[in-house]
């Protein structure tokens, strides 16, 4: 997981909030069918999960955010061929701004601008990343969420940018892919049992943009 470096550099590091809202049945459910797959393979429960700290800016205009999961070795193949899936991007799109009902009830409106999968830095298996609006009673703000995903035998760790208007440069993206890789490429067996487990990792890294 993302830890202070180079690529927190500025920014503020605290715990993740605990919740027991860790399972969001009508997202996997979206997601799968907009792929394609089965939805067991993207509502699972992983053998053994953890939560990064959440990084922020003084003035909460930027938020980053990393969970690991340890995962069998089929899901680890699948996820793998799942990052290539060519409808990933528009499906993290619709899967993001489909969360209508409590937006709805906040008077939020959300409007998907682009969902796109853009070079992905060295070291990490995938990058995808959704612009939007959102329109409610305090204004018009415009957001970016960028997510990193790397799998490493049977470890997935997936880091989560979001910040509000231009998107993250590609240096800080690439610090965070050269950390977390390295730590991935250097891990030592080392058991997380009994730590909370999610659903899946592009669901899980979702959660803090919940409310």
């Amino acid at each position: 997981m993302l830890t202070e470096g180079p690529a927190t550099a500025g920014l503020r590091g605290v715990p993740e909030e605990s919740s027991d809202d860790g399972e969001y049945p009508e997202e996997d459910a979206r997601l799968a069918e907009c792929l394609g797959v089965p939805l067991e393979n993207i509502d699972y429960e992983p053998e053994a999960s953890a939560e990064g700290l959440t990084f922020t800016d003084a003035d909460g205009v930027v938020m980053i955010y990393s969970t690991a999961e340890i995962v069998t070795s089929e899901q680890a193949t699948f996820d793998r061929e799942l990052l290539a899936n060519p409808r990933m991007p528009d499906c993290l799109g619709e899967m993001v701004t489909g969360q209508t009902d409590e937006h709805e009830e906040e008077g939020v409106d959300l409007e998907l601008i682009s969902a796109e999968a853009p070079g992905t830095p060295a070291g990490a298996q995938g990058h995808y990343r959704v612009a939007m609006r959102a329109s409610g009673p305090g204004g018009t703000v415009e957001g970016t969420i960028s997510l990193l995903f790397f799998v490493e035998g049977q470890v997935e760790v997936v880091a989560t940018y979001t910040s509000l208007g231009e998107a993250p440069q590609s240096e800080r993206l690439q610090q965070i892919a050269d950390q977390i890789s390295t730590k991935l490429r250097n891990q030592q067996p080392r058991s997380i049992a009994g730590r909370p487990t999610e659903g899946g990792p592009v669901i899980g890294a979702l959660g803090p943009l919940r409310s």
